[in-house]
């Protein structure tokens, strides 16, 4: 059995390419969201796990895993080094198809940071006073600390990520509820729409729609404020 740790583009490429050779895996998913999605596309495949060392450990073993294939986010760096760990112990192949993220040279315009706390004060010392929030639903509360501004939030269409925008102080109008990646076209209409001072997006990377949210900052002349992986 093979082992697909993931919920990304890279995840689904993966488990079509193996279901086409008719080979036997399990994908396993950390959100109530991809669960849903990759469920409707591989049916009994997909299982909703947040693996801890013991429990992966124990499912790999429990279901006779031969093979991980690590399709997670380019920031999943606790699971991607728990994978590594657990596949080394159980002398079992793991192979990275882990996306890989795009360096753009640093300008006044794309300015690059190290964690989304240093993205807030960014945006507090260029003085912005409405921005996009691309980063997911997951970092909206290391905004909290902004929130007199007028913050946009574009999320996943599901009901824990609205929750967690409501409970960051983001007002309901202001949530995008859309799922990507978006083209450069959509990114524009919704800079303009929202007038739009500053960007906040991880570096995801090609399939993560990472240059088209660089390039509508570009034609827009808004700043882009990158978080780059750990």
């Amino acid at each position: 059995m093979i082992l697909i740790l993931g919920g990304t583009t890279e995840a689904a490429k993966k488990a079509e390419a193996l279901s086409n050779d008719n080979h036997e895996f399990i994908m396993t998913v950390a959100t109530d969201y991809g669960f849903q999605s990759f469920s409707e596309r591989f049916k009994g495949r997909v299982k909703k796990i947040a693996f801890t060392e013991e429990t992966l450990a124990g499912f790999i073993q429990k279901n006779r895993i031969h093979t991980v294939y690590d399709c997670t986010h380019p920031y999943a760096t606790v699971i991607t080094e728990l994978a590594k760990r657990i596949c080394k112990d159980s002398k079992i192949p793991y192979i990275s198809l882990i996306r890989e993220t795009e360096k753009l040279m640093l300008d006044d315009k794309v300015v690059y940071v190290g964690d989304f706390q240093d993205a807030a004060d960014v945006i507090v010392k260029k003085n912005f006073m409405r921005i996009l929030l691309t980063t997911g639903s997951k970092s909206l509360h290391e905004f909290k600390g902004i929130c007199n501004r007028e913050i946009f939030a574009r999320i996943l269409p599901s009901a824990d990520s609205i929750e967690k925008c409501i409970a960051a102080g983001i007002a309901r109008k202001r949530i995008i509820a859309m799922e990507g990646p978006f083209s450069l076209e959509l990114n524009i209409a919704l800079i303009n729409q929202f007038k739009i001072h500053g960007l906040v997006t991880k570096n995801s990377g090609k399939a993560g729609g990472f240059m088209e949210k660089i390039e509508a900052c570009q034609k827009t002349g808004i700043t882009a404020i990158v978080v780059e992986p750990a």
